[in-house]
């Protein structure tokens, strides 16, 4: 693997017939935008840049081409990801997810490395990760059966786990919102009102602004942390005063229950 600037370590996949650069960064993949949409035939990384999660993306990150010079590409975090192929409606969509997660994730997280051969393609690819990507499907499938079985009548909306493949996966409200057809303000204030999750606010003085500005802090209650996880933010400015500023992200399992919520809320 070839290091870039001590941060990351970039690794190339095949995917078929093209290629799927994949840069390593402290144990975590991150995808290059420009080969994510090739595959899933999406026509402008720009304009899908443009609609994802600011927190998703990762700009100007320096990444040499085949003849060696440096490139400056946008790189896509792993809900990032998932978010991108859902703008896909090619079909291959669902196989390229499922090699991502079958085979290409399963390793970085065993090993927090990539240890699969960067020129392995076709036959040789799909051998390598044959007996992980089976344990892996064979599992999904049948969480994915249980599933269907009990939730039949929401099964439009309910396909979180066979989208967001593991429990490590964190999605922003923007991304769930999204994903079943609604605004993040609507969602975040059904949340509130069916006492999932609370906001509180603080004010301080903003200096690029000049003028005082009021923050909101989202938290889970306690019956619903299983739904939610804070992720810290350390270089925010304390809220209110002393307390660590977070934001509130949402696993799978909240996703699921979510989109269970909004269908009943819309069929209301």
């Amino acid at each position: 693997m070839s290091e870039l600037n001590g941060k990351g370590s970039l690794v190339p996949f095949n995917y078929g017939d093209t290629q799927v650069r994949v840069v390593v960064i402290d144990g975590y993949p991150e995808f290059v935008l420009a080969d994510l949409c090739k595959v899933l035939s999406l026509s402008n990384p720009s304009v899908v840049a443009q609609r994802l999660d600011s927190d998703a993306l990762r700009h100007a990150y320096p990444i040499a081409d085949a003849k060696g010079r440096i490139q400056h590409a946008t790189l896509v975090n792993e809900s990032g990801m998932y978010e991108v192929i859902f703008r896909s409606d090619k079909p291959e969509a669902i196989t390229f997810r499922r090699w991502v997660t079958g085979t290409l994730l399963p390793e970085v997280r065993r090993t927090g490395s990539f240890n699969a051969q960067p020129a392995l393609a076709g036959p040789e690819l799909m051998a390598a990760g044959y007996a992980e990507a089976m344990k892996t499907l064979e599992a999904r499938d049948a969480r994915i059966f249980q599933l269907e079985q009990k939730n039949t009548t929401d099964a439009p909306k309910v396909s979180y786990v066979d989208t967001y493949v593991t429990d490590a996966d964190l999605l922003s409200f923007s991304t769930v919102a999204s994903t079943n057809g609604v605004t993040e303000k609507w969602l975040r204030q059904l949340l509130i009102e069916k006492d999932w999750i609370y906001c509180q606010s603080d004010s301080r003085w903003s200096e690029k602004e000049q003028k005082k500005v009021t923050r909101n802090r989202y938290s889970e209650k306690s019956d619903k942390k299983r739904y939610f996880r804070r992720v810290e933010v350390h270089e925010a400015p304390r809220f209110r005063g002393s307390e660590v500023m977070h934001t509130l992200k949402i696993t799978p399992q909240g996703a699921e229950a979510i989109a269970r919520l909004v269908a009943k809320e819309q069929a209301a």
